[in-house]
């Protein structure tokens, strides 16, 4: 954070290198929002959001990497933040005026949305154009309607699969340094998920036991005190499940906790992340991967590649059945794994999913499309320290900002 006397504060880290300095020019940025907000069409407006770039001022934060700015409500506000976007760079230059901080930065929705998510409890309202005679005031649940159109009125899950993310300018240029000395790789994965997903942080054990504990509870909540040693019972099957994907190389664990008509929609997914170090010989670590696993596929197996902007994946489809341990042999289990290249091809990323559902494996499958294609990649610069040929955890490396993993170009490349 600046200090108090800084009329401009940052929160949270949204892009990968200085941005561009502010140039007065009409014609960079998004016509038909300009021309939505002059006409006072509010539907027009959420259309332009959804569909264009909007302008976002940025800060430095001192160590090189860049983050949206945002700008301190008048006092006695609720919360202490306004988020401000802009239709052009002219109308952040008139808004900035003398200002010394003139960078910004071109963002779509797919990177917009999960910023004003992550920091909605901060954000008192998001403005648009607020120095413009056509400015739009709007709320954070407000904004979020706007940038995420409602779903098919027969997708249960709420979610549907739209998987053209967009991978901004910045995203663009820390991707395109990735083969350069010093330049950024992937150093993690977040996994962008809705609400209605509970987490377990598995490299957090205290954490992890609680969040455990929370999950059993609202799993639970309809039943009486004496499935007390049930919850026992299932607390203490997670907390092994848990430890054994921990020992792994898991990082996360996600339950999905949605309530269908007539049964809770069962769906887990775990994210392991493998560091391999540089590669060897001509055969990248993905293509090792998708040898070994087409090597003997089962008569239900399905294993495709599919290139984007931010690197190649597999996605490998199996059935089995249950554990034997909890009597589950008989119970048919459907097994997709998404296997993500990371940006400088030193560590693959792992989104394994499994679920009793097979027979609606088509919704399956289009939910963890997009929960994939919710993903981001973190981005880094190895340490001045590290040795340049030694793997991604021989030394820390300077995290820099997210960009889309695997992601689809938006047409206009922003």
């Amino acid at each position: 954070m600046n200090d108090e006397s800084s009329p401009v504060r940052p929160l949270g880290s949204d892009s990968e290198r200085p941005g561009l300095t502010v140039d007065p020019q009409a014609d960079v940025g998004s016509p038909a929002l300009a021309l939505a907000l002059a006409t006072g069409d509010r539907a027009a407006v959420g259309e332009a959001l959804r569909d264009d770039a909007v302008v976002v001022p940025i800060l430095d934060r001192g160590d090189g990497t860049p983050q949206i700015q945002v700008f301190p409500t008048p006092e006695g506000s609720v919360k202490p933040y306004h988020l401000h976007l802009f239709s052009s760079t002219q109308t952040l230059g008139e808004f900035l005026g003398d200002a010394p901080d003139r960078a910004f930065s071109l963002r779509r929705r797919d990177s917009l949305a999960p910023f004003i998510k992550r920091h909605g409890d901060a954000l008192q309202q998001i403005v648009i154009d607020p120095a413009g005679p056509s400015h739009v005031t709007l709320g954070v649940d407000e904004t979020l309607a706007l940038l995420d159109p409602q779903p098919p009125a027969d997708d249960p899950t709420g979610l549907f699969d739209e998987t053209g993310a967009g991978i901004s300018g910045e995203a663009l240029h820390a991707l395109g340094t990735v083969e350069d000395p010093g330049g950024y790789r992937g150093i993690g994965i977040e996994m962008n998920l809705p609400d209605h997903w509970a987490i377990i942080e598995l490299d957090e054990p205290e954490q992890r036991e609680r969040q455990i504990r929370e999950i059993v509870k609202q799993q639970t909540v309809k039943l009486s005190d004496r499935s007390a040693p049930l919850r026992r019972d299932l607390r203490e099957k997670m907390i092994e499940v848990a430890d054994k994907a921990e020992a792994a190389g898991g990082k996360a664990m996600a339950y999905l906790l949605l309530p269908g008509q007539e049964a809770t929609l069962a769906l887990n997914v775990t994210l392991y992340w493998h560091d391999l170090g540089p590669e060897a010989g001509s055969a990248s670590h993905l293509q090792r991967i998708q040898d070994r696993l087409g090597a003997n596929p089962g008569p239900d197996d399905a294993l495709t590649r599919t290139e984007t902007l931010s690197g190649p994946f597999l996605r490998h489809i199996r059935l089995t059945h249950g554990s034997e341990e909890v009597g589950g042999q008989d119970v048919p289990l459907l097994l997709i794994d998404y296997w993500a290249e990371a940006p400088g091809k030193q560590s693959v990323a792992r989104l394994a999913f499994s679920t009793p559902h097979v027979g609606i494996r088509d919704e399956m499958l289009r939910l963890t499309d997009k929960v994939l294609f919710s993903t981001e990649w973190i981005l880094g610069r190895p340490s001045e320290d590290a040795p340049t040929d030694a793997a991604p955890e021989a030394g820390p490396a300077e995290p820099g900002p997210a960009t889309p993993a695997p992601a689809t170009p938006s047409p206009a490349g922003v």
